[in-house]
């Protein structure tokens, strides 16, 4: 009898053990490749239960999501190898951005007072975004070159310049939050003034030819309209740098 019970109870025990619920997220893992993406934003988006909040920094027993879904190191690790081709690094760098899109349309939340209710969620994805897209417009016009009979023609230089520009377009929207720096606190405003330290940075350091007029006017008319003293001070340091570059041309 006392060997049933204790078979009964191993079984039992055995079960638990085997029907272990799995963690949703693999933590663990060093790099997160786009189906680790695709799998945690759909689970954020579509089982988030009503009235619960999204997963955030602040929170401990999210925190390590929201780190992994934010490291650049994730995309880095691929676009940088230069064991690979550019073929198969341009279509992974458009996966990481449907990825990254897909993302940040979950934080842009407002709140009755017109503040972001994921603030620092929604900088971080920004940011995230602007270093996936430096270094995806660069293989982009990297495979045009290299596709290319001249690569110095005209037709290419146009082709080049103008995938640029859209790239620099781009970086622009997210100049926009400082018309909107009402809605963000000041940890939201010091965020936005690091990704426009490292991200135009990186900008004008992989581009230092291009002609960043219409960024400098831009510049301009925010250096007179923001009140945050972080901000203002990284948007002179890029407009330095900017003026710096041309100088040198010259």
């Amino acid at each position: 009898m006392k060997n049933s019970v204790f078979i009964a109870f191993m079984t039992l025990s055995l079960c638990f053990i085997s029907c272990k619920e799995e963690p949703k997220f693999p933590l663990d893992k060093k790099y997160w490749d786009t189906n680790d993406y695709d799998n945690a934003i759909r689970e954020i988006k579509y089982n988030t239960k009503q009235g619960e909040k999204y997963p955030t920094f602040d929170d401990p027993e999210t925190k390590q999501l929201l780190e992994k879904l934010t490291d650049e190191e994730n995309f880095k690790v691929i676009l940088d190898d230069k064991e690979l081709g550019i073929k198969h690094k341009s279509e992974v760098a458009q996966e990481f951005f449907n990825q990254w899109k897909s993302m940040n349309d979950i934080y842009t939340e407002i709140d009755r007072t017109d503040k972001y209710v994921y603030e620092k969620e929604l900088v971080e994805i920004q940011n995230f975004g602007l270093e996936l897209q430096i270094k995806y417009f660069k293989l982009g016009n990297d495979a045009i070159i290299e596709k290319s009979d001249d690569p110095n023609s005209q037709e290419v230089k146009n082709v080049v310049n103008s995938n640029v520009n859209s790239l620099v377009d781009n970086m622009m929207i997210y100049l926009d939050a400082i018309n909107a720096e009402k809605s963000f606190s000041k940890v939201g405003l010091d965020l936005i003034s690091s990704g426009i330290d490292k991200n135009f940075t990186e900008l004008i350091q992989v581009y230092p030819d291009f002609d960043y007029s219409r960024l400098l006017e831009k510049i301009d008319l925010l250096l007179n309209k923001t009140k945050s003293e972080n901000i203002k001070q990284s948007l002179l340091k890029i407009k330095q740098l900017i003026e710096s570059k041309a100088n040198n041309k010259n």
